[in-house]
């Protein structure tokens, strides 16, 4: 990990509604060596902590109930004394008025959520490096409505580019021709349009010119001497760093033959000469739209690939940096559970009996979002063996602390699946069952055997949540909050052991359906 430029003494503050965010954010400023950290679950509480103890740095969250971050952003500014607090945001998606509204308010910097280890370091190292000229970086923010860019850092955050349009009429055209007349008239037509352009008269001074001032767009005349066109254009795209350089070919050459080896050289387009200025213009405008289409492209897939290694960076820490103080906890529990003395203190054991169900279910979570990550990335192969069903149901009822009675169904069944698995699969049926039957209701398990297959049911009073139904019904990303995803993981475990889970609901009953290969 490496190292910050920054006092590790210095306090800041996390602020986030969500626990194992804020959790993260605070481990990963530990790795940086910076140990002096207070956390806030909401707008509120960070106010109280900024107006209690000074604070060096604020690392909010936006999208937060009560006092969003905006608006802690604002009351920063308004309220304390140091009015050039480093201020970073942590939105969730590249919304453009928000972060408008953001860098208006005076935010340092922004960071889409979810952002890897590298960026995170870079935008930190970047915020306190302005603290000595943020009332400028402010002031240009809201110029541009773009988040702080950071030295030698990757392009802006995706979404956060000013408009395609307005970037085209800054684009810079490179003119290469032997021919100064040519030149010339080229140059003052797209000047006319506000086009930045330089020149080159040989093929040789356009490869000398293009890595020193990258142009966004080449005009290239084949018929030159020394060097064609046609070797400009190759060496061009046999190069990683100006492959990319949209080539527009100039030339008087219109035979089929001199069009068709121009364009399987890489060029975009060929104008023949003499040419036609509105004509030129147009195809112009068209190839730079489509490179910044292209170039946006790039960024957005580097984008996807960044979090999508930030994912299994969070899925191992779930996993594996969370089970082990779980597992503590699980077995310190225990230990004082069978300690004589608490007998007589039934108010202490009724305390114990809740963490240790809150350490399973954390426990439980981090298993759930270990195993969704290896299924979505097609890692997942289940080991099918013959399961029994009704040791299964009874073990998975007891496990999650199901308070109703659960009637389990009295045909015999044995199932063909991935043992794991299948205690994952019916560990979340019946703890999602659970929390939405009423007391005093039960939770009713069948079992029908239809051809090759096992209808298993679970019927429970009360309406499926139209988010979890949305879930079975082929919903394709993760979802948010803990109910929905365990349906999500829930239709994800039966389907990679080649089963199906499908819900029926009326006004006051839900039926789940699940069929798994009969053993």
């Amino acid at each position: 990990m490496p190292n910050l430029n920054i006092d590790p003494a210095l306090p800041l503050l996390v602020v986030d509604d969500n626990q194992q965010m804020r959790s993260v954010v605070k481990g990963i400023l530990a790795d940086l060596g910076l140990v002096n950290v207070y956390l806030a679950g909401s707008g509120e509480e960070a106010c109280r902590i900024l107006a209690e103890r000074p604070i060096a740095a604020v690392i909010s969250d936006l999208d937060m109930p009560g006092m969003n971050g905006l608006q802690l952003l604002q009351w920063v500014r308004g309220n304390l004394s140091d009015r050039e607090l480093p201020f970073m945001l942590l939105p969730s998606e590249a919304n453009r008025e928000g972060l408008r509204a953001a860098a208006q308010a005076g935010v340092t910097d922004c960071l889409i959520k979810p952002f890897t280890l590298a960026t995170f370091h870079s935008k930190l190292q970047a915020m306190f490096q302005s603290r000595g000229d943020a009332a400028a970086r402010r002031a240009a923010l809201r110029r541009a409505a773009l988040p702080a860019a950071v030295a030698g850092a990757p392009a802006p955050l995706i979404g956060m580019e000013r408009p395609l349009e307005e970037r085209l009429r800054e684009a810079t055209v490179l003119v290469v021709d032997d021919i100064a007349t040519n030149i010339k008239v080229i140059a003052g037509m797209l000047a006319e349009d506000g086009y930045g352009v330089k020149v080159a008269i040989s093929g040789k001074k356009a490869l000398e010119i293009i890595p020193l001032h990258r142009p966004d767009i080449i005009l290239l005349d084949v018929m030159m001497p020394e060097m064609d066109g046609f070797e400009v254009c190759r060496r061009l795209k046999a190069d990683p760093a100006t492959a990319d350089i949209p080539v527009i070919f100039l030339s008087a050459k219109d035979q089929a033959d001199d069009i068709i080896v121009g364009l399987e050289l890489g060029a975009v387009d060929y104008v023949t000469k003499p040419v036609d200025p509105a004509i030129l213009k147009a195809r112009l405008r068209t190839h730079l739209r489509l490179a910044g289409t292209m170039a946006e492209l790039r960024r957005q897939n580097s984008a996807v690939s960044d979090n999508a290694q930030l994912r299994e960076e969070v899925e191992r820490l779930s996993r594996y940096d969370l089970a082990t103080p779980l597992a503590e906890v699980l077995a310190a529990g225990e230990r004082l559970m069978a300690a004589p003395a608490l007998a007589a203190a039934p108010a202490l054991r009724a305390e114990l009996e809740a963490l240790e169900l809150a350490a399973r279910r954390a426990l439980r979570l981090a298993g759930l979002s270990l195993e969704l990550c290896r299924i979505e990335q097609g890692a997942c192969q289940p080991q099918a063996a013959p399961v029994a069903l009704a040791p299964l149901l009874a073990r998975a009822a007891a496990a999650i602390g199901v308070t109703h009675p659960v009637m389990l169904p009295a045909q015999p069944a044995s199932l063909l699946g991935d043992p794991a698995l299948c205690a994952m699969l019916f560990d979340h049926l019946l703890l999602n069952a659970a929390a939405h039957t009423p007391a005093g209701t039960s939770i009713v398990l069948g079992a029908t055997l239809e051809g090759g297959n096992w209808a298993l049911t679970v019927e429970y009073a009360g309406v499926l949540p139209a988010a979890q139904r949305a879930c079975l019904h082929g919903q394709a990303e993760r979802p948010d909050g803990e109910a929905a995803l365990t349906m999500y993981a829930a239709r994800l475990l039966a389907q990679v052991q080649g089963g199906t889970l499908a819900a029926q609901d009326d006004s006051a009953r839900t039926r789940l359906r699940l069929c798994l290969p009969s053993a």
